[in-house]
């Protein structure tokens, strides 16, 4: 496998992936497919224990999708300004609030690297489901996060790792990994559509810890919390535990073994060393 780059027209490429992943971001938010139920059990988990950070205050999400943080955070934040490069998941997150009667959220069509908002503007930024790897300038929307949040604010952020347990079963990927010394690398995701005959693949950016925390305190962010998802599920193949449409949902046994799994990913989340091998990881960082 030969060194992977950001293709020229990326922004372009995710924005209309995800444009067409629109219909179907719901169906992933029932909760059919083992892999996602894992891992939005942290991101919920840190929604939750973040509040006293967020709660009566403004708060940023960016990347919203379809609106799994915004509309928990709507109801007990004073104002959400939710961000998403595709306009079709705005689309989603408007239609959620309409039905659950929410007014005080800003929805904006747009690029993170450019965000439209003053300096010191937000108290709280949430940056979840793997957006930042799939930036290119990813600094710059880093920077742009750091610019917005106000002295004493918090920046959260969700990112891929540059090294995880499923390694083992992609000795290409490790082989890059390992080539990649001192910093994450590319890598190549393919999307199955669960509601088209397709699929779609997508360049995205990993990290080290070290990289990640190297970003934000350039930018006056310094890390008070981490943890890791996907932990132990990651030495299960993927075509189990992520498997393709035709296989879902899942046979109750294979479900409840999975969910077994992601339960102990969940009590090692924030311990050492588990949480440095987990598929993904979560910074939280706090603005000087």
């Amino acid at each position: 496998m030969g060194t992977i780059e950001f293709d020229a027209d990326q922004v372009r490429q995710v924005q209309e992936a995800y444009d067409r992943m629109a219909e179907e971001y719901d169906i992933l938010d029932d909760r059919i497919n083992p892999f996602y139920v894992n891992g939005y059990k942290v991101l919920d988990y840190f929604v939750q224990m973040l509040t006293p950070r967020w709660r009566g205050r403004v708060v940023l999400d960016v990347g919203c999708g379809s609106g799994f943080q915004t509309v928990q955070f709507a109801p007990r934040a004073k104002h959400v300004v939710a961000i998403d490069i595709a306009d079709a998941l705005i689309q989603r997150v408007r239609g959620k609030l309409k039905t659950r009667g929410l007014t005080n959220v800003t929805l904006i069509q747009g690029d993170a690297t450019r965000i439209p908002l003053r300096e010191n503007a937000v108290d709280f930024v949430s940056a979840y489901g793997d957006v930042i790897g799939h930036i290119p300038d990813y600094e710059q929307a880093i920077a742009e996060m750091a610019r917005v949040c106000r002295p004493g604010g918090t920046v959260t952020i969700e990112y891929d790792n540059k090294w995880h347990l499923a390694l083992l079963f992609h000795p290409r990927e490790l082989w890059n990994a390992i080539g990649t010394r001192g910093t994450g690398d590319l890598r190549r995701w393919t999307y199955q559509y669960l509601t088209r005959d397709a699929t779609v693949d997508l360049t995205y950016k990993t990290f080290t810890f070290r990289e990640m925390q190297s970003l934000l305190n350039r930018y006056g962010l310094v890390v008070t919390d981490r943890a890791g998802a996907h932990i132990l599920s990651s030495l299960i193949p993927d075509r189990i535990q992520d498997p393709p449409k035709e296989r879902l949902p899942l046979k109750a046994h294979q479900a409840r073994f999975l969910q077994t799994v992601g339960q102990w990913d969940f009590r090692l989340k924030d311990r050492f060393p588990f949480y440095t091998l987990g598929y993904s990881a979560i910074v939280v960082a706090r603005k000087l």
